[in-house]
This record gives C-alpha cells, structure tokens and sequence, in this order.
C-alpha cells in the first residue's frame, strides 16, 4: 500500500519494471546492476563482472565462455558474456587500485532464455552537463534510488555530484545501473563507482562524487569492438533531446525551437545560420540542406558547442536573439560554453604549455574549483592531452551572475584563468602569446555580454598574481624554473584506537605525482587497516621505487616531498617518527622515514562550502607571501583559540606561523586553527613542555628562505636522532594550495553491501 508515481513517470516506472541485476556466482547477492538492450543482450560494466565471478575487479583477462545469472523482476535468466571490454588506461595499461577515471569497463552478455513477459529494452539518451539523473541499487528496488547531477563530461570520464546534501549516496552495489533522465525520459549512462578524497568518505570540495560511463563513450567502445552495424543494432542510435526520432523533443529543444521561429521567422532566414552551426561543428552540410525550426533546434542540442557557435553568429551578422539563444543554453547547462571556433583559438594560443603552469594559473584565477584529476597519457602527447583536459574541465564552470550587482554576468572561470595565462606569458617574455590571450579573451567576453570594466578587473589581479609569482622565490614543491616537483600524498584514516597511548591503526592510500601534475594512484600491499610500523614500510618502497616507477618530470626537483593526509584530531600524531625497518632483517636499526624524506602534514577533512572558499582563498593569498612576509610567532601570550585565531586574522599577510605556545598538548589544535584560517607553513614542537625559547627554532632558521625549511626540517631531526640533550622535536604542517588532496574512486564492491537495502522478500 502507499502512493505510486507510476501514472505521472511512466518511464522511470518502465525501466524498474525491467531492470536487471548481476548476481554473485556462488552466493547468489546482487552484484550490480545492468541494462536490456536489443537482441536480448544485457550491458553491464566489466568489473561487476569480474566480481560476479569473484575476480580483482580491474583483472583485464577475458573470464572465457562464462554464464552469469541476471535478475529481472520475477525471473531469473542465464546469460553468457558475448562481449568483453575491460577497464584500462589511456595507455591501454591495466587500471590501479584507487584510479579516478578509465576507459572500457563494459561487458555484454547474451540471454540464453527470453526475459519475462513485460522486460523491454530501455531507450537511451546523451549524457550532458547538469542533466538530472537517477540511479538505483543493484536490485532496482525503488526505494534506493540516488539522484545526482552530471557536473562534468570529458572525453573519458563524467562525473556525477550528489542533488541534495544528507540523503543517500550511489555505494557499493550500484555499478552497472542505469542512469536515467527524467527530463529526457531516456537512459544516459550507467554507474561505475564513487569519489572519496583522500581524506576520509568524504573530501573537501568533493561532495559525495560519483563516475559513470556516457552513453557517447559506450556507443563508441561498442563500436570498436563490434563494429558500427552490429553495435547500432544493440544500441540505437538518439537523436536530440536524449529520446530517439520517433519520440517527442526534449524541453531544450523546445525552447529553442520557440526561439528560432521568434528571431529567424522565415526558412531562408534559418538556412544561413544552420548552415554555418553545422560546419563549424565538423557536419556535412548537403547543398540543398534547409531545416525548418524544430530541425535547426535538432543541430543545436545535438552538438554542445552549436548554440555558443549560432550566438557568434547572430553578433557578427548584427542579428537579433544572441542574448536570448545564449541565457537558454546557459540556464539549460547542456551547452558548452565555448564555440567550436573560441575552443580552436584558445587550444592553439595555449600550445606548448607546461600543464602545471595552467594549473597554477587556475589556483590564483579561481580558488574556488577543484581540478578533477585525469588519467596520465602516454609520453608524446601528454602535456598536450592534459592541456586540453584542463580546459575542458575549466569550461564547464559558468561565471554566473553577479551578487553585489544583479543581472551582471560574471566572467567564466576559463577566461579568467586565460587572462593569467596571459600575464605570466608577459613576464615570460612571450608578449605574441600574451596579446593572443588576451584577443581571444576580449572576443568571447563580448560574445558573452561581459563588461569590458568587470574583465578589466581581473586583468589587473592577473598582472599582479604573475608579478608575485615571478618574484617570490621558489618552494619545497616547485624547482628553481617554477616546474612542479615530484611528491608521494599519503592519506591516513583513523581505523582504531589503540590503548596505553599506542597511535592504533588506519586506513591507508596513497598517489604520486612526479612532477608533471597527474596524480598516479599507488597499490597499498593490503587494503586492509595498518598500524604505524607497516604504513611506514609502504611509503618506504613507494620511494625507494621512485627512480625506476616514477622518474621526475624534466625539471623538477629530485627528491620528492611526502605529504602526510591528517584529520584535525590526528595532527598530534608523530608520523615523522614512525619506524620503517624491516622486521625481517635482524641488523637494521631503527629507521624513522622523517630523518631521511622531507615529511610534511597537511589538515584533512572536509569544510563547508563557503568555509573551504574562504580558506582557498586565504590560503593563496597568503602563499603569495611566502617569501617576503615576517614569520609570526605565538607565545605565552597565546595560550587560548581566540587568542591564536585574533593573531592570526591581524597579520592578513603572514604565511608563516610558528608556535611556541606552552601547552604542548594543545599545540597541534592550535596548529589545525592556523591551518583552517589560511596559513599556509605552520612550525610546531610536538615534545618540550612549557613555553619554547626562541632559539630552539633557531638551527630551523623558520626566518630564512620558505624554500628549504622542509629540508632544514628533515636535516634537524637526523642531527638530534637519539640526542635527548636537544629536546625539540619540530612538525611541519605545509599546505602547498597548488597541490589540492588526490580523489580516490571506490569500486562498488560487494563484499560491502549495504545492510540497509532490503531484499525483495524484505529478509
């Protein structure tokens, strides 16, 4: 008994009544999810597989002639794998534990009996930014459903924000269900995993995130492995709107179908712009090719970058309607906000960037975005492939409107990180490349309806962003040429307590970064929790391997820094001092990582929206003084949290803070305090008891060049190893804010399914 939606979403109720669901070969539970298509075949992702079957979900060998069960409601049929994609790098390497994103991930399986009566194949739509989308628990019961928000598409990866905050989230059990549109009534996609940062479940600035595989990115792969008759077979081809052409336009195309007969009312009026959008998006335009309104609205939906190339036409032409065309594209977030002509320019005007200038560029010029990371390429065309990433990333946040000044747009994240871009081109001694950068960026404002004053403002806070830049003297993450260096981040959760003031055991992952900005996910030796002995071990043959698994970029420093991940609780922790000895090896001594690696902490966990803005922007502003603010000291007379929090907020410019307070217990608090107002180099002593002298920081020198205060660090603790004579023990907290926490993505694994999903006979 209860209420039914059934009446007012017939689609959606379509799709549970048949859905379809991989179950465990031995056990029998549900495994996740998957999708009838055509021709009895049922679509699924290939590590839902490869779990099925009790297999390391990213194994890439073909499980052979294999026979699955899949549920639908009511029946049980067998179904043998006829197609197998694994996942894979770009490289077309095998994918590591605790990846971001890959390609392939699909399996195909044959039903060997008919589904039962009422089971029909699902109709599919395109995949595209900000479309609303549903997903469900493997089993399809109605009541786990999750609707998140597509908040970006890439060439390889899309990723999925949660709708609304404190409901439940897309976990374990739902890979290989379908995503479903209920504006376009259409399936768009289907569910691979969850992004968790490295901090905990939930990361800063990654709001319960989820990956999906694109039904684009599957009609491809499906295209190459079966070729392009056999897969439109299984897969039909959609037009616009998500729905197929037999069925109705979608809300989009509508709108814009009522713009076009408003602005072009006649068909000779519609035929020089349709024409023009279709070229410029790569389409054979046939001589005799006239569309009518809703064919025009068709094109424009089809192709993301259509509408931004129809306002450039109708501003060039003096026509009527660009600001109309372009408010529908920007509150519809299915349109791209760059032409493909805009997309072109600023591709070739960025040519031979170094992906890591970009990104910092994009750490001055908007704080506010987390950069998702993206799968490292093969060699030759990597800088490229990740400039090209970036701009795709950048492209999908919307400048919006102003607050302070209603009905005034804002200037798009893209462009202003193009305006630094440009400024640093200028003290580079690139002024071709500047004065590029800047046309380009003038022309799409204007495109835009940006004022010229508002992109004047953010010209001048570039000038200024590349005069400290090139100014300030390099840091412990940058090599003497600005080249990012090579570093090991290293995310720690508590597990369990341990007692009599042993520091228990935790959850451990790690990823590496070589210099070049692409974070590499590196494979715990067991997944399971571990104590501080074995974490140690780990990070120790990450780095002992580094040479040979991860040469640094061209370059970039050497040595690499280890950022230790710590929830505020922890920063007490002595991670530095953690032994990493071989148990194995009866001669070796004690061997504490923080004497031979620059080992630094950095505050995890997760802020709310507008805190982690406000910090974000703290933290760069302060950064930017690194080199030339006077360190601020905390004494005896700081011994309370305003007392530190009021000292702090005074000194707007100090970037580096050393604490000397006389609590030793509270020092690690006072620390994360530090940290969270934007400070970005905290200095504390974690042993002395009482108030600590001013020259017990001395052979540190926390006054002298930002840049070698990890390795004086480091240098300190092998000099005073074992010396009880020299009692300071010194911690180094150093949030880099070009160097934001790594994601990780958590397979849906079924050996962790959720207890509180109930089975069909409510057991």
């Amino acid at each position: 008994m209860g209420c039914s939606d059934s009446a007012a979403y017939p689609g959606e109720q379509a799709l549970l009544d048949s859905y379809a669901s991989v179950l465990d070969v031995r056990t029998g539970e549900v495994c996740g999810g998957a999708v009838l298509l055509a021709g009895q075949a049922v679509l699924t992702c290939a590590h839902v597989v490869n779990m099925a079957l009790h297999r390391n979900g990213f194994d890439p060998g073909h499980p052979g002639p294999v026979t699955l069960r899949i549920s639908f409601p009511g029946k049980i049929v067998d179904g043998r794998l006829d197609c197998w994609i694994p996942p894979r790098t770009a490289g077309n390497g095998q994918v590591a534990e605790g990846a971001v994103g890959w390609l392939g991930d699909l399996a195909l399986l044959r039903l060997t009996a008919d589904p039962p009566a009422g089971v029909r194949p699902q109709r599919w739509g395109r995949m595209a930014r900000e479309q609303k989308v549903r997903a469900w628990y493997g089993s399809g019961l109605a009541m786990s459903y999750v609707d998140t928000r597509v908040r970006f598409t890439g060439s390889d990866v899309c990723y999925l924000d949660l709708e609304a905050t404190g409901g439940p989230v897309i976990g374990p059990g739902y890979s290989g269900g379908p995503l479903w549109s209920q504006d376009d009534e259409a399936v768009v996609g289907l569910v691979v995993g969850q992004l968790r940062s490295a901090e905990g479940t939930v990361g800063r600035g990654f709001h319960d995130r989820s990956f999906a595989i694109s039904w684009q990115s599957i009609t491809a792969e499906l295209n190459r492995s079966l070729g392009p008759d056999a897969a439109a077979a299984l897969l039909p081809s959609v037009g616009p709107g998500g729905l197929d052409g037999s069925e109705a336009d979608g809300p989009l195309q509508r709108r814009l179908a009522m713009l076009v007969r408003q602005f072009l009312p006649h068909p000779e009026a519609v035929s020089g712009p349709a024409r023009f959008v279709a070229r410029e998006c790569g389409r054979q335009v046939a001589p005799g090719w006239r569309p009518d309104a809703d064919g025009f609205a068709r094109l424009l939906v089809a192709e993301p970058r259509a509408v931004a190339a129809l306002v450039e036409y109708l501003a060039a032409q003096r026509l009527g309607g660009a600001a109309e065309f372009l408010t529908v594209g920007r509150s519809a977030g299915a349109t791209a906000l760059l032409s493909p002509g805009e997309h072109g320019w600023l591709l070739d005007a960025l040519a031979d960037t170094d992906p890591a200038l970009l990104v910092r560029a994009a750490g001055g010029a908007a704080p506010e975005i987390r950069i998702p990371p993206v799968l490292p390429r093969p060699a030759p065309e990597s800088a490229t492939g990740r400039v090209t990433e970036l701009v795709e990333q950048l492209e999908g946040h919307a400048g919006g409107y102003s607050v302070a000044e209603p009905g005034v747009l804002r200037v798009p994240p893209l462009l202003r990180v193009a305006e630094y871009r440009a400024a640093w081109a200028d003290r580079a001694g690139e002024p071709q490349r500047a004065a590029e950068l800047r046309s380009w960026c003038g022309r799409v404002a204007t495109r835009l309806g940006i004022r010229t004053e508002v992109l004047g403002e953010h010209r001048a806070a570039a000038a200024e962003w590349a005069g400290l830049q090139h100014a300030a003297a390099p840091t412990a993450a940058t090599g003497a040429d600005g080249i990012a260096g090579p570093r090991i981040a290293v995310s720690l959760t508590r597990y369990e307590y341990a007692g009599q003031g042993g520091d228990g055991s935790f959850r451990c992952a790690a990823w590496a970064d070589s210099g070049d900005s692409v974070l590499r996910p590196v494979p715990a030796p067991d997944p399971g929790p571990l104590g501080p002995p074995e974490v140690a071990r780990f990070i120790r043959s990450v780095l002992a391997t580094w040479d040979e698994d991860l040469p640094a970029a061209e370059g970039a420093p050497d040595e690499p820094l280890v950022e230790i991940f710590l929830d505020e609780p922890e920063l007490g922790l002595p991670v530095e001092h953690w032994d990493s000895a071989d148990p194995q090896d009866r001669y070796a001594d004690v061997e504490p990582l923080g004497i031979e690696y620059r080992m630094v902490v950095r505050l995890a966990g997760e802020l709310p929206p507008v805190q982690a803005k406000e910090r974000a922007k703290r933290l760069r502003r302060r950064w930017q003084h690194l080199a030339t603010a006077d360190v601020l000291h905390l004494d005896e007379r700081h011994q309370e949290r305003r007392h530190v929090t009021g000292e702090v907020q005074r000194e707007q410019q100090a970037a580096r803070v050393v604490l000397r307070t006389p609590d030793r217990a509270r020092r690690a608090g006072f620390a994360a305090d530090c940290l969270r107002l934007g400070v970005p180099v905290v200095l504390w002593d974690r042993q002395v008891q009482g108030p600590v002298r001013t020259e017990e920081f001395d052979p540190l020198a926390p006054e002298g060049p930002a840049l070698g205060l990890p390795e004086r660090v480091r240098r300190y603790r092998a000099e005073v190893f074992g010396d009880r004579s020299r009692p300071l023990r010194p911690v180094l907290a150093w949030e880099d804010p070009g160097r934001p926490p790594p994601p990780v993505l958590e397979l849906t694994d079924p050996d962790d399914l959720y207890d509180s999903y109930l089975t069909e006979d409510g057991e």
